[in-house]
């Protein structure tokens, strides 16, 4: 009697998690890990081999030892049945990353904007950078759809609400990027700082925390919050702007029209703005660093301040949300690396007393990180949806 279908994609689903999981196996290590028999296994792999979707390795012997006759054989995804690209539209960049069907990384590229910051240019723009990379694939079918992140508030249509950073509003960008790539998917947008974390979760530890906090500051300052293991987006998928949240006096920008914003303390432009303002000369991160290195009083004037502020608003986010771990990533979380006391006493400061302080690390992925968890979405859908 043949297996029901039901039971039969269910069953190929759970081969592929466990190879996705695992790495390669044989058909009886299959059987064992799905708790089915090696002749169900079989079966399975038949049918995946036929798919496309995992192929044959010769290997030695499970056991190491020698053997006479045909060598064992083990079975693996095959990284070439498709390919999930992501992109990260900032500020000052386009990036674009492709992930194979192991979840292994195989592609990046990163072009400044061309035509400036508008939505037309930079969706032609991004259209021609995945133009660019299909035409070196042998196989560009293999392409299974794009995923773009961007910094700002995107809802289910595919619809930009607002990104400051660009200074967009109500862009219709899927649309405008699927009537320029007829022949690619475009699947979803997601806000960067949630792209951001889905990456580091994959890229940190292997059994990441249930309870933390990911903050991505760059020209703006993004927030994505897991709590029991799962990703919290809110009612109309505005959870984790944090960027956005009161604190009480005026910074040093006016980004989101928000002039007392956190982010108008901790990001990017504040910075630079409040150096200018305090006699330092510096238009880049990296020349402040510079700066830095040389005890440059108005630059360290800077950092101290900026201490200060990331502090504070660390305690309000640890009030708020309890987590055990806060990462913190994006080209301004340099600053944090060279002061992470400041910022931890500053964050002390501001609990109540008992008050549980978490871990905060920087980052394990750098600016690529957007644009991975982009793709990273593409694939994790993938191995979860129905055959």
């Amino acid at each position: 009697m043949s297996m029901p279908l039901a039971v039969r994609l269910m069953n190929e689903r759970r081969a592929l998690q466990a190879l996705l999981n695992d790495g390669a196996m044989s058909r009886a290590g299959l059987a064992r890990a799905l708790d089915v028999t090696r002749s169900t296994a079989s079966s399975i792999v038949a049918n995946l081999v036929a798919d496309g979707r995992v192929k044959e390795l010769s290997a030695p012997a499970e056991d190491g030892g020698q053997r006479t006759g045909r060598p064992g054989i083990r079975v693996a995804l095959d990284p070439d049945h498709a390919l999930f690209l992501g992109a990260d539209i900032g500020a000052q960049l386009i990036r674009l990353c492709a992930v194979d069907y192991t979840g292994a990384l195989r592609h990046g590229d990163a072009r400044p904007l061309a035509g400036g910051r508008g939505p037309e240019a930079v969706a032609d723009q991004l259209a021609r950078m995945v133009t660019d990379y299909r035409a070196t694939l042998p196989r560009p079918g293999a392409v299974a759809g794009l995923s773009v992140a961007v910094p700002g508030v995107v809802d289910a249509e595919g619809c930009v609400s607002r990104a400051p950073p660009l200074g967009w509003g109500k862009v219709p960008l899927r649309d405008a990027l699927q009537a320029r790539l007829p022949e690619v998917t475009v699947v979803r947008l997601v806000n960067d700082a949630n792209a951001f974390a889905v990456a580091e979760r994959h890229a940190g530890d292997p059994a990441p925390p249930d309870e933390a906090l990911y903050i991505l500051i760059d020209e703006g300052v993004g927030g994505c919050i897991f709590a029991g293991g799962r990703m919290v987006e809110g009612a109309g998928g505005f959870a984790g702007e944090i960027g956005h949240m009161p604190f009480g006096r005026p910074g040093h920008g006016t980004l989101a029209g928000l002039p007392e914003a956190f982010e108008n303390h901790v990001a990017r432009s504040a910075v630079l703005t409040h150096l200018a303002r305090c006699g330092g000369k510096a238009d880049t991160l990296e020349a402040l660093s510079t700066l830095l290195a040389e005890e440059d009083p108005a630059a360290r004037k800077v950092l101290e301040t900026w201490c200060a502020d990331f502090g504070r608003g660390l305690a309000v986010l640890a009030t708020l949300f309890n987590p055990s771990e806060i990462v913190v990533g994006g080209a301004v979380a340099m600053l944090f690396g060279q002061r992470r006391a400041a910022c931890l006493s500053a964050l002390g400061a501001h609990l109540m007393p008992g008050t549980p302080v978490p871990r905060v690390r920087l980052a394990t992925l750098g600016a690529e990180a957007p644009s991975v968890g982009a793709a990273r979405l593409l694939h994790e859908a993938a191995f979860a949806a129905p055959l």
